[in-house]
């Protein structure tokens, strides 16, 4: 991140980070519970390992009772007979919808940036 002065009022300002997408996590959940139900822990491997989202456990949870609530996600108890009952999470068919429409504006906005990033590149070329 870096500090910059405003030409206006000469105040500093950081930059924004644009690599993130707000609540990009939402629809990776989604997909992921699209092949097959999980657990918090297991969603949290996998967000790692096939979305490059890194959580932290407590804030993955907030995610999922508010996708809960949302009705994008139901969870159950599964007995687990080598260890303590955990919550296991399925996605529904609000879910499957929600995740089709985030997938329809993802594609939108790869495309724009894509066409910022080809622009950028070209003015840097001249």
């Amino acid at each position: 991140m870096f500090t910059y002065m405003c030409r206006t009022c000469g105040c500093s300002f950081r930059s924004r980070d644009f690599g993130n997408i707000e609540r990009f996590i939402e629809p990776c959940i989604l997909l992921l519970l699209s092949k097959g139900s999980s657990h918090g822990y297991g969603l949290m491997e996998d967000l790692k390992k096939h979305c490059g989202e890194k959580v932290d456990i407590g804030g993955l949870y907030r995610t999922l009772r508010r996708m809960e609530r949302d009705g994008w996600v139901k969870s159950d108890w599964e007995k687990n007979k080598s260890g303590p009952d955990r919550r296991t999470y399925t996605i529904t068919s609000e879910g499957k919808d929600f995740l089709k429409s985030a997938t329809s504006s993802l594609t939108r906005t790869d495309k724009l940036i894509h066409r910022f990033l080809e622009g950028y590149q070209k003015s840097q070329t001249v």
